[in-house]
């Protein structure tokens, strides 16, 4: 994940807009989680229609007003606006704890086509090896709302470290009844396969 942001600047949605600028600041944000890159642009209505949908879908699971312990998410919007002035305005409608790529960065446009991104709103969900866990999970987010996390929490087999002690890793068993069925939906291979 850390390695697609390498040496890029990611700014905080905050009144101040601070800069994660170093290796370190950028892996302390990203490394272990699941990220969300949001291509929209402040032009496109029903990119204004989904951002609401968004922002509390984000904000229900990262906030502790919602949750004992936030949830391993990162939202990162990458604006298509056609000016500055419409990417601040559309920032206002996006969680606090969002980032964002400045509006002089290029890499917007690469990012754009590197996960060819052709419609507006998308939210291109990647795991935390950077690997794509869903290539547009917009609708996914609207028809499930917070329940899809835990889909993608187990897709993407995020370690929650806090909670396990060494033993557990070494054995790993089914996360749920359903995680065969969710295994098969997101493409998740098993060690097992994988030497195979």
């Amino acid at each position: 994940m850390v390695d697609l942001f390498v040496d890029r600047v990611l700014v905080k949605n905050n009144k101040d807009q601070d800069e994660l600028d170093t290796e370190r600041e950028i892996t302390m944000r990203l490394q272990n989680r699941i990220l969300m890159l949001f291509f929209a642009s402040a032009a496109c209505e029903s990119c204004q229609e989904f951002a609401p949908t968004l922002h509390d879908f984000f904000k229900r699971l990262t906030d502790e007003f919602y949750v004992d312990r936030a949830a391993q998410l990162v939202l990162l919007y990458i604006s298509l606006d056609q000016s500055e002035e419409q990417q601040e305005s559309f920032l206002k409608e996006l969680p606090k704890k969002c980032l964002f790529l400045a509006y002089e960065d290029p890499y917007r446009r690469e990012l754009e086509a590197m996960f060819n991104v052709e419609e507006l709103p998308t939210v291109v969900v990647l795991r935390p090896d950077c690997s794509i866990l869903i290539p547009n999970a917009v609708e996914e987010i609207l028809r499930l709302g917070t329940d899809c996390y835990r889909n993608w929490q187990e897709a993407a087999e995020i370690i929650n470290r806090n909670f396990l002690i060494n033993e557990d890793f070494e054995e790993k068993s089914m996360r749920s009844f359903s995680d065969p069925v969710r295994r098969l939906k997101y493409k998740v291979e098993d060690e097992k396969k994988k030497k195979k």
